[in-house]
Formats: C-alpha cells, structure tokens, sequence
C-alpha cells in the first residue's frame, strides 16, 4: 500500500508542471505603459498558443476588468493577424492555432477605464523536451527506492541472522 502512494505522489510531481501551464504558461513579457502594469504569458500546446495577459492599474496593483484588449500579431515585420482578447477570470486571454514555432512581434492595444496604453514586445516560443528530463527523474526516483529496498533487506537479514561470538 506504501509503494502505492508513493508512486502516485512520484506521478503527481511529474504530471504537475503541465497542469500549471494550462492556463496561460510561462512569464514572457512583464512592463508598465501609460496606467497598466502588463504581465504576459504564452504556452504552445496542441496546435494552439494560448497567450494571456494580467492587466493591472499601476498604483493599486487591482486587477483591470472590463478593458478591450488588442493584440496584433507581426512576423518578419509583416502583420499576420489582430485578435481581440476575451476577458477570462480576471485575465485577457487570445487562444489560436498556431505553429509549433513562433517568432513573433506582438503589438498590445488597451482602451480601458484607466485611459489608452499600448505596449510591444517579442515572442519567441520553441517545443519542449521534456522526455529527456522526465526520464532521468523518474529513473532517479526508481534508483532510491531501490536502493532503499536493499537496504531494508540487509537490515532484515542482520536482525535475523544469529549473533556471532
């Protein structure tokens, strides 16, 4: 029964950092334009970026709600497309397929309570390797609990073994 919790503790570790990225991902952009503190974050996953941006007022550190954010997208200085972003729990969120690499320029327009602002900045993702990683750890993880199951036995058979004169 042990052995059972600990491989699903060892599998919820592993499996965790994927679920944290579903809803928006890494930390690819973070600066101030006019009223708004703007953090961006972007995650490539099956076929799809899924590009999210915390807008906040600059004094109060509120999150901003009700704004309408735009954002376009350029590649190789040539637009190639403007998407409005949808207001998810308390972020605006821009969900389209896209190519599993992306070098993009992407320029952000917000008209919201606090006034307009606009901000730029480069997106450059690339697919993860994460099998390589994933198998080390889980290989290291098996080589602990192999090595603690040799040493139970060596334990064991002392305490059973005889004691010598």
């Amino acid at each position: 029964m042990r052995r059972a919790w600990g491989v699903g503790l060892a599998l919820a570790l592993l499996l965790a950092p994927g679920a944290a990225q579903a809803h928006g991902g890494d930390l690819v952009y973070a600066g101030t334009s006019g009223p708004y503190q703007i953090r961006a974050f972007a995650v490539w996953a099956d076929g799809e970026l899924d590009y999210s941006i915390d807008l906040r007022d600059l004094t109060t550190g509120a999150r901003v709600t009700g704004a309408r954010v735009t954002v376009t997208v350029f590649e190789n200085g040539a637009p190639i497309g403007t998407y409005a972003a949808a207001e998810v729990e308390g972020l605006y969120d821009v969900i389209e397929p896209a190519p599993e690499r992306i070098h993009w320029d992407l320029a952000l327009d917000i008209a919201g309570a606090l006034g307009p602002a606009s901000a730029a900045h480069r997106l450059d993702l690339e697919p993860n390797d994460w099998l390589w990683p994933s198998v080390v750890i889980l290989g290291g993880f098996v080589a602990a609990v192999a090595a603690h199951a040799v040493t139970a036995r060596r334990r064991a058979r002392r305490a059973a073994a005889p004691p010598s004169r």
